[in-house]
């Protein structure tokens, strides 16, 4: 399925909560270190309440772990976030293949963990000891190199945006170029038309309405062209 995403542009994305979506992958690295807590806490002696509370905490953050893996696999969409994230999070996470693979791992040492310790017998320390010592690990770093590439995506998008705007302004430029010869030409022959109007006295009176409506059209030219230029020059700018 990961081969069928197209990954959503950047002005489509930078519109959306895309630090939140980041954000649900990010905080995986904590979310397994709060795991191995709750395991090696069902191992002392609690109350029927307190074990009960434990095991829904545990089974709730085995679900966010493996449903984030499902995301970031293209198999599902986060429900309170666009679903144009999510796609975006798996396209981006196809061209990771090496931390998705720790990733799921992980999610195959949880499953494992906890499965030990929901059980009569409970985890053994060296079973959860090689839990953290992989999340502390390989886990932490392939979160981390998948969180600093949709990081850079964003940023790279940002900087594309900035380049098309970029052409965008310098076609513009010269478009107002043109733009102001026209006007000048236009003043041209408005003072031209004025002069002969008032050279033909009382016959150049449809002469000098023409004259007036040339001057009006030129300072409109010039004044959309100063205000374009200055909106320009803030994008180049910005």
């Amino acid at each position: 399925m990961q081969n069928q995403i197209a990954l959503p542009d950047a002005a489509t994305i930078g519109t959306l909560p895309y630090r939140e979506a980041i954000d649900r992958v990010a905080t995986l690295r904590a979310l397994v270190m709060r795991l191995a807590l709750g395991v090696s806490q069902m191992s002392c002696d609690r109350t029927d309440d307190q074990t009960a509370k434990l095991r829904e905490n545990l089974q709730a953050q085995v679900k966010t772990l493996h449903h984030t893996l499902a995301v970031l696999r293209g198999q599902t969409t986060f429900s309170t976030l666009p679903e144009t994230l999510s796609l975006w999070l798996a396209g981006v996470a196809a061209t990771q293949d090496a931390q998705l693979q720790v990733i799921a791992r992980m999610a195959a040492m949880t499953d494992s963990l906890c499965e030990g310790a929901l059980s009569e017998e409970g985890a053994t320390p060296e079973t959860l000891d090689k839990y953290v010592a992989f999340g502390q690990g390989a886990f932490f770093e392939a979160v981390s190199a998948l969180t600093e590439e949709f990081w850079a995506r964003i940023e790279d998008g940002r900087a594309t945006q900035l380049d098309r705007a970029m052409q965008s302004a310098a076609r513009l430029g010269e478009g107002l170029s043109r733009l102001e010869r026209i006007g000048k030409y236009v003043r041209s022959m408005s003072i031209n038309a004025s002069v002969e109007a008032s050279r033909a006295g009382e016959a150049g009176k449809g002469l000098a309405i023409i004259a007036q409506e040339f001057k009006v059209l030129a300072e409109e030219v010039q004044q959309l062209t100063l205000s374009a230029r200055e909106d320009i020059e803030s994008i180049e700018t910005s």
